[in-house]
C-alpha cells in the first residue's frame, strides 16, 4: 500500500472513531443496517448521491434503536431508522425511558416497512404461539428487528427467554435457515425483500400472521406502529395473505447540524431518487409529500425550508 493509500486509510479511520470532529474536515458518518438488509445499499446509494454535491459520507452499519442513540450523541450525523424508534427516542418512551434524545430532528420519512416472521413452508410452526422454545434468528440487539420481534413475543406471553435466539446479520440469518441451524427467522423489511426471495428460491417459504386483537394491542402499547398486509404470493410458498406489523424507515440527523447541509442533503436525494429505485424498487413512493409526512418528530429546520419551497410543508 503507498503512502497516499495508507494516507486516505488512516482519514477514514478517523472520520469512524470521531464523528463530530469528522465533520470540520469533510467527512461525515452515516449509521444504516446490517449486512443484507435494505438499509445498508440505500446508505450505500445515498452516499454516492450526496458526494456529487460535495458531502461526503463514511456509511456503518448498525440499527434503528442505536442509530438514534448514536446520532442524538453526535457520534454520527445522519441515522436510518423507524417511525416508531424515532418517536420513542424523542419523547423518551420504551426503550429511551428516562434517557429523550432531545437533540434528534427528522430529516425524512424514506418508505413502508413490514416486519415478517418467516419459516419453511412444511415447518409445524403455523402461529406466533408456536415458536416458543424455538430457534429463531433475528437481527443484533438494537437494531428495529429485534427490537419488534421482542415486542411481538411480548403480546403474544412471550419474550426471548422463551426461544432460542440467535442474532446476526439479516444475510447470516438467511444462512442459518437454510442451513437448519434456525427454524424461523424475524426481519423489518420492505417487500418483496431480497432475502426472503433469495431463502425462497431455495424452498417454499409460510409467514406467521399476527391476529387482530394482538394487533389492536400492539398499536395501543406502541404508537406509530400500523397493521399491513403482505399479499399471497409475494414469496413462493406463501398460498394466503399475511397480517403483520409496519413501521415505516426514517432518516434522522441532529439538531446541531447546519441548516443549509441538511437542506443540500433533503434536496439532493429527493431530486436524485431514481438512484434508489434502482436499489431498492419501493423507493418509488419517496417522495416530497411521503418523505415531509408528521410522525410525531420535529423536523430539522433544513429540511423544512425544502418541503416548504417545493410546497408539501406550511
Amino acid at each position: 500500500m503507498d503512502m497516499r493509500s495508507l494516507a486516505l486509510l488512516a482519514a477514514l479511520m478517523v472520520g469512524i472513531a470521531a464523528a463530530p470532529a469528522a465533520r470540520a474536515q469533510g467527512q461525515m458518518v452515516m449509521v444504516t443496517g446490517p449486512l443484507g438488509g435494505v438499509w445498508y445499499p440505500l446508505g450505500t446509494g445515498m452516499a454516492e448521491i450526496l458526494q456529487k454535491v460535495d458531502l461526503r459520507f463514511t456509511q456503518q452499519p448498525g440499527g434503528g434503536v442505536s442509530n438514534a442513540f448514536n446520532v442524538n450523541a453526535g457520534k454520527a450525523h445522519v441515522g436510518f431508522s423507524t417511525a416508531n424508534v424515532a418517536a420513542s427516542a424523542v419523547k423518551g418512551t420504551a426503550d429511551f425511558e428516562n434517557r429523550a434524545q432531545t437533540d434528534l430532528r427528522l430529516l425524512a420519512v424514506l418508505l413502508p416497512q413490514e416486519f415478517a416472521i418467516a419459516v419453511w413452508a412444511d415447518s409445524n410452526i403455523r402461529s406466533v404461539s408456536d415458536l416458543k422454545s424455538r430457534s429463531v434468528n433475528t437481527s443484533p440487539r438494537g437494531a428495529s428487528n429485534e427490537l419488534i420481534l421482542r415486542r411481538v413475543l411480548g403480546i403474544h406471553g412471550m419474550t426471548f427467554n422463551d426461544i432460542k435466539a440467535s442474532h446476526t446479520s439479516t444475510t447470516d440469518g438467511v444462512d442459518q435457515m437454510k442451513s437448519k441451524q434456525a427454524e424461523a427467522i424475524g426481519l423489518l423489511l420492505t417487500n418483496p425483500a431480497s432475502a426472503l426471495l433469495d431463502m425462497a428460491s431455495s424452498a417454499p417459504i409460510r409467514l406467521l400472521s399476527i391476529e387482530a386483537p394482538l394487533m389492536d394491542k400492539l398499536k395501543a402499547d406502541y404508537p406509530g406502529y400500523t397493521t399491513e398486509v403482505i399479499k399471497a404470493g409475494t414469496y413462493a410458498g406463501q398460498t394466503t395473505d399475511t397480517v403483520t406489523v409496519g413501521d415505516p424507515v426514517v432518516l434522522v440527523t441532529r439538531a446541531q447540524i447546519d441548516d443549509a447541509t441538511v437542506y443540500k442533503m433533503v434536496k439532493a436525494l429527493l431530486e436524485n431518487r431514481d438512484r434508489l429505485i434502482a436499489i431498492q424498487k419501493t423507493m418509488q413512493l419517496f417522495t416530497a409529500k411521503a418523505a415531509a409526512a408528521n410522525i410525531g418528530v420535529p423536523f430539522h429546520p433544513g429540511a423544512l425550508r425544502y418541503f416548504r419551497e417545493v410546497g408539501v410543508a406550511n
